[in-house]
Parts: structure tokens; sequence; C-alpha cells
């Protein structure tokens, strides 16, 4: 079968290549035919080497996918051939908090053949049917842009209507989080350096505010916005110095979810702030399949649609990973081995 593989040496190293096709499903595992994989900055930092380093064996790339179940191996509950499934992006972390021994189970990186391949073998306790409005480009998105905005909005930032939201720029997790924050009837502020991105994503996306992250005010903007109150949730998928504004710009009791590192991993941070607002920041490592089912009925109820930059075929994931490096898109880029 043809794939993708990456080594931590560089994106340049980037290289397609054929493996052997997975044999027959394991116990509890089914087979699936891959239809479309859903890029993210995690798949740069490991082509890069700066999520898990060198390599000694290269792996299969890529951590989210969408295709159809093909044959299903003995154990196995809940789902038949020809059944629409999305993964979550561990192999092993079915619901609760993360245990170490899942920990490695991470696929796409540390070791971990990914899904940038025509067939993978997953085990059906970490796959999720995909709704039938959705398309498998649409649905590939899910696994890490919208379980990670949803962990960081539902599951850990307990957003209520009416609370106010703040998401760093416009890639997938942040207009993922807008849709979810509309969801739950919260308001949100957006910021961005492109007052053309924003009006842009204005015509599709509830967006109730939006601040020039190049303004070194900036977070005294978002609380202006507020009614000086501040945000009660924020997504911070920059990290490095933009840490440092979130807390600035939350609320009493805010809560930061820190899913990224676009800003740099080091922050020089206001410790008075998080003491006397009593502010909670919280590392957002994805979430268990559990999660992701749940983040799934509740974006079916809503009829949520992921927004979609750009589509490359296959023979060109060099191409997408060169465009999602460059930062220039608007929402999720997505590999499709379809056509479609």
């Amino acid at each position: 079968m043809k794939c993708f593989t990456v080594d931590g040496t560089g994106l340049e190293n980037l290289q397609q290549c054929d493996r052997p096709t997975p044999g027959p499903p394991a116990p509890g595992e089914v087979s699936v035919d891959v239809a479309s994989i859903s890029l993210n900055y995690r798949d740069i930092m490991v082509a890069d080497g700066r999520y898990s380093g060198v390599m000694e064996t290269p792996i299969i790339a890529g951590s989210d996918m969408c295709g159809t179940i093909t044959t299903v191996g003995r154990d196995v509950i809940g789902f038949e051939a020809g059944d629409r499934v999305l993964n979550a992006p561990f192999r092993n972390w079915p619901a609760g908090q993360l245990r170490p021994e899942w920990a490695g189970t991470f696929v796409g990186g540390a070791g971990v053949d990914g899904v940038l391949a025509e067939q993978v073998n997953y085990p059906a306790a970490s796959l999720v049917r995909v709704p039938d409005y959705l398309s498998e480009n649409e649905a590939s998105t899910f696994t890490i842009a919208g379980l990670t905005a949803w962990s960081a909005l539902v599951t850990h930032g307990r957003i209520q209507p009416g609370s106010w939201v703040l998401l760093h720029g416009t890639g997938g997790v942040s207009l993922f989080g807008a849709q979810i924050a509309s969801m739950y009837g919260a308001r949100t502020v957006i910021t961005s350096s492109s007052p053309a991105k924003v009006d842009i994503i204005k015509e599709k996306v509830n967006i109730d505010a939006a601040v020039d992250y190049k303004d070194p005010k900036w977070p005294q903007k978002v609380r202006e916005i507020t009614g000086g109150r501040g945000v009660d949730v924020v997504v911070d998928v920059a990290g490095g110095t933009t840490l440092a504004g979130s807390i600035a710009a939350c609320a009493p009791y805010g809560r930061v979810g820190l899913i990224g590192v676009l800003d740099g991993v080091e922050s020089t941070i206001s410790t008075i702030d998080i003491l006397m607002r009593q502010i909670t920041i919280r590392g957002i490592l994805m979430e268990s399949a559990q999660e992701l089912r749940q983040f799934v009925r509740a974006a079916e109820s809503a009829t949520v649609r992921p927004w979609i930059d750009r589509v490359f075929p296959f023979d060109q994931t060099t191409a997408a990973y060169a465009h999602l490096k460059a930062q220039r898109h608007i929402g999720k880029v997505v590999i499709s081995l379809t056509g479609n």
C-alpha cells in the first residue's frame, strides 16, 4: 500500500513509500480503507523532530482520518463492513483520565504509526461512526481540531450560556471553538492580525469581536470588549508570550486551556494575576474516545460543519504540509485519497 512517512529530521524528508498492506485485523480491531486525512500543526512538529525527536525507524505520518470499514476482527461489537468511521487520536484511551500505559498510543508520533496511508487496522473501541450529514473530508477534521476545542471549552472549560470565550487565530481549532461556543450560547472574541481573514470567517462563524494580536494592548482591549470583566474561557493554541496575554485577559475564575505552542514553549506569566483572580491553567493533550463520541453527537445535533480551507490529492501530500506550515490557511487542510 502507499503511505507517507516521517523520521523527525525535517519536512523535506516526508516520503511517499510502499509498505505491506495490513493483514487481517487482530481481535478487537477493524480494517479501514482511508478516504481522508486532516493535517494538524502537530504533524509538522513530528516531521521536524520537535514533537518526539529523531526516530531510528520512520513512521507513517498523520493523526486524523476518516474511512470505511472493510473487515471486522473477532470480538468487535457495534461495527460492520461498510460503516464510515473516524479515529480517536489515541489507539487506547477509552475514557476518563489519560493513564501512563495509554499515553504511548498517540498515533502519528513517538514511534507509533499514523494514518496517512491507504489502509489501516485500528481498535474498534477507538473509532466513532460518522454522522450521515458529514463528508469524509469533513469528518476527518474532528479527531484533533474538533476534539481539542471541545476539551478546552466543554470537558474542562465548562462554558455556559453567556460565557465569554477567547480564541487565538483562524485555524481549525479556533473555528471549531467558535462553533462550539455558539452551540452553548457563549460569546466569542478572536485574535487575528488579518482583518481580511476576520471578515471571511464572520460570514460563516459567529464571532462577536476581534482584536489584533500584534497590538501589545490586546489583552486590555479584550477586557474592554467584555465590559471590563474579562473572558471566562481561553483556547490558547499559541503558548509562549501569548499565554501571558491570555491570562491577563481572563475574568475572575477564568479557565485557560493551553493546547499549542505556535508562539514558542517558554513564557513569562504573572503569578499575581493567577492568584488574585484564581485562574486555572490546564494543559490539553487531547481527550478520550468517549469524549470524541460526545462531541460528535453534540455536533450532529447542531449540524456543525468544519471549515475546510483546501483539499489536496494524496500524491500532493508534501504540498499540503507546506501549505499548512505557511499559515496562510483559514480552517483545516485535508488530504483526499478518493479525489472528492
